[in-house]
């Protein structure tokens, strides 16, 4: 299939039931009133436009019905659909997109997402109607597969051939990752909300791909690592400011990872006069008082770290390789810089007992947060902990119903029941955030219009959800 002028390429978040995240290879459900853009189809958006026209459906962030959504795509008659899936809403996606392939029986369906690492070539033969799996977004071997599908094995391309399917490894590599701009203009970026945001509208950018750290429970640690190219961000944030973006939401698994560049990257922002608000994922390891007085002058309000547990034994077997004393202290230096910061929790590792559940949660209040998430652990597909787990016969292979935080997990031999651990996680979230001085801290920090409505809906979110 070569490039002509009629090649017109959709790339799609189907519709759903739930609000699910699909990107980045890590599945999961909004816990609240927020989604942010998935960057995969982002990121795709600059790569496809060397093949023909994109278009850009997210059925998710707009509330698109199936039947409107169909509706779309049949009016649009694309020759080619790249779509995300995810564990979670795998059922439901199939469905979706066998409907499509029977209204639309000449166009070329690909489809990404955590589950494919996995479920590789099973995919292809369980749904007839796909036509190709892509394994890694970052990459340009999507073109190599539209321009020339000539039965040859293509790294990180599984397709369909009309007698076989043809299954490329996964290679996502490290160094630099160039990749072309994304065309922003296609996103309807008013359809995104972010519960950190303090103002609208926002965007999700990549600023590297993957992680260089190594936790057991992450798959985006299983993905690489590379950097691009400082200029080539600045680029992009020249898009998002003329496109009137005020806030954003840096990706990266671990901002800071590479300090050098990180600098480089702040110092070319400065630079550039953005006026930028910003959050970011990052480890206590890494963010000294150099770095942060950086990052609070460049413009980042929040920092969003994974503390995981309190329990070092499941730190160290799990590949964090952080300490709680560790944590206590990092949390400081970043109040210190004036930023904000926000916690990750995981509840219910293997083996894990009340006790030390309840310890993690006690941990939460004791430190300084401005924001807690408390996630049940999940197997997520490819991760070296999945694979562990099924190894050990604590899974089973085919099991993906617990692929998100909102599922609950079904552990062999498991020693707190889920009845339990859902209510120890109820218990953990109210504990958290229904403190007096806690919600008195949290008001009197707003400073923008749009902070006082997330904060409502946050709040609105949290009751109902947990007080059961």
């Amino acid at each position: 299939m070569t490039r002509t002028k009629t090649n017109q390429i959709l790339l799609l978040n189907p519709p759903g039931i739930k609000m699910y995240f699909r990107d980045y290879y890590c599945a999961k459900v909004s816990k609240a009133n927020y989604y942010y853009h998935p960057v995969d189809l982002v990121y795709l958006s600059g790569t496809l436009a060397e093949f023909g026209e994109v278009f850009v459906i997210d059925a998710i962030a707009e509330n698109i019905s199936t039947e409107i959504c169909t509706k779309q795509i049949t009016n649009l008659k694309p020759n080619v659909i790249v779509f995300l899936s995810s564990a979670p809403s795998y059922a439901e996606d199939m469905t979706f997109i066998g409907g499509l392939k029977k209204t639309l029986p000449y166009c070329k369906i690909i489809a990404t997402g955590d589950i494919f690492r996995d479920f590789r070539e099973n995919a292809l033969t369980e749904n007839p109607f796909l036509d190709a799996i892509l394994l890694d977004f970052s990459t340009d071997d999507i073109l190599t597969y539209l321009k020339n599908p000539s039965n040859e094995i293509i790294p990180n391309i599984i397709y369909r051939t009309s007698n076989k399917i043809i299954g490329g490894k996964e290679k996502h590599g490290n160094g630099e990752w160039d990749v072309p701009l994304p065309l922003w203009e296609n996103f309807n970026l008013k359809a995104y909300h972010f519960p950190f945001a303090q103002r609208k509208p926002f965007a999700s950018i990549l600023t590297d791909f993957g992680c260089p750290y190594s936790c057991d429970f992450c798959p985006v640690s299983t993905l690489g690592f590379k950097l691009r190219p400082v200029t080539d961000v600045i680029s992009e944030l020249k898009i998002l400011n003329s496109l009137g973006v005020k806030e954003l939401y840096i990706r990266d698994q671990t901002f800071g990872a590479n300090k050098t560049r990180t600098h480089q990257l702040l110092d070319a922002i400065c630079d550039s006069d953005f006026k930028f608000s910003f959050t970011v994922l990052s480890r206590t390891d890494v963010l000294d008082d150099a770095l942060l007085n950086k990052m609070k002058k460049t413009g980042c309000h929040t920092v969003m770290i994974g503390i995981e547990s309190a329990n070092d034994e499941i730190l160290q077997k799990h590949k964090k390789a952080i300490k709680t004393s560790e944590t206590y202290h990092a949390i400081k230096k970043i109040k210190k810089a004036g930023i904000k910061v926000g916690g990750f929790f995981m509840l219910g590792f293997p083996g894990e007992t009340e006790e030390s559940i309840i310890k993690t949660s006690k941990l939460a209040c004791e430190l300084p947060l401005d924001f807690a998430s408390f996630n049940i652990v999940s197997p997520r597909f490819g991760t070296t902990f999945r694979n562990n787990a099924i190894d050990a016969g604590l899974i089973d292979s085919e099991n993906f119903e617990a692929e998100s935080s909102e599922s609950m997990p079904i552990w062999k031999h498991q020693k707190i029941s889920n009845k339990t651990l859902l209510s120890l996680k109820r218990k953990a979230v109210r504990k958290f955030y229904l403190r007096p001085k806690y919600i008195i801290r949290r008001i009197s920090s707003v400073s923008t219009i749009y902070e006082v409505t997330n904060l409502v809906k946050e709040g609105i979110t949290i009751i109902k959800k947990n007080i059961k």
